[in-house]
């Protein structure tokens, strides 16, 4: 569990805070004034949280499909147009609901 501690206090109790997080795991969030200033963290907690981060990330075969995707979209969007645009010409274009087409569509599936 996280204990809040005053600047003051953790500059007088440096040593012993710093023992407590790195040999019984504990945590502390600094505070100055009430307002979370930073958290005090034992260093292998440290490196998990950052090997976690790092993980997080799309391996590098992953990040450049997903560009040459993002690429290929614009590409295509020069081209062709916005699809939204595209999209609601087309919608724009069918019969309206109360037309019988709607009941043939439903007969024929």
């Amino acid at each position: 569990m996280d204990r809040y501690v005053s600047m003051v206090e953790a500059k007088s109790k440096l040593a012993e805070l710093v023992g407590q997080a790195k040999y019984s795991g504990k945590r502390y969030i600094l505070r100055r004034r009430g307002e979370p200033m930073a958290v005090l963290i034992g260093f292998e907690e440290y490196r998990r949280l950052q090997a976690e981060t790092s993980t997080s990330e799309l391996p590098p075969a992953l990040r450049q499909r997903q560009e040459a995707l993002v690429a290929r979209a614009l590409r295509l969007e020069q081209r062709l147009g916005d699809p939204v645009e595209g999209l609601a010409a087309l919608f724009d274009g069918l019969p309206a609901e109360d037309d019988t087409f709607w009941a043939e569509i439903q007969e024929i599936s």
